[in-house]
């Protein structure tokens, strides 16, 4: 039993170390032996955990496509109402946040990303969709899918812009859903022009 908690820290370490190395260096400059030398671990060992880097790197997005699908995917079973938007808005939300340190990675090398998960990056925006569609309110005019895009974008490029953020991750939640709620409560209303 000992050497399955041995081994779950040494996989969070390699995690973070491939996190800061692709966000730092970028996922093609990373090695995996830079990787196992950040973990101080042998080359060996690392390959004891992933085969190649990009096993290792769908491990580490992919916990956060699987998280963000679940809360895309609440949206084909509640009927939209204020209440049930703020709660859905927020478990995405606490996603984004839970995840931050994913974040750079996935803008900084997309092709790389793309590489390992082509297909569920495809199912990815047809969901992202959906969820847009669903937070645009019912019957919504093309003005209120475009609110709720920006809605949902404003989140993910406030927390992947390289700025210092709040300490707490209440504080973070708090300033994200209420710019989020911001956009989204103009719906229904005509464009100035």
């Amino acid at each position: 039993m000992q050497h399955a908690t041995s081994s779950r820290d040494t996989k969070t370490e390699i995690h973070r170390a491939a996190v800061n190395l692709f966000s730092t260096q970028g996922y093609d400059k990373t090695s995996l032996r830079e990787i196992a030398e950040q973990v101080g671990i042998t080359k060996a060992s690392l390959y004891y955990h992933y085969s190649s880097k990009q096993e290792l790197l769908r491990a580490i997005v992919g916990t956060f496509l699987d998280d963000v699908f679940a809360v895309l995917r609440l949206t084909e079973t509640l009927e939209w109402s204020p209440e049930t938007e703020q709660d859905v808005l927020g478990a995405y939300v606490d996603v984004i946040i839970a995840h931050r340190s994913t974040g750079p990675t996935l803008l900084r090398d997309i092709a790389a990303v793309l590489a390992a998960f082509g297909d569920d990056l495809d199912e990815l925006i047809a969901q992202s969709r959906r969820f847009q569609l669903w937070l645009a309110g019912p019957n919504p005019s093309a003005a209120d899918r475009l609110r709720a895009s920006a809605a949902v974008e404003s989140i993910g490029a406030a927390m992947s812009a390289e700025l210092e953020l709040p300490t707490r991750n209440e504080e973070i939640r708090a300033v994200l859903l209420d710019s989020a709620t911001a956009i989204l409560t103009r719906r229904g209303m005509p464009v100035a022009e």
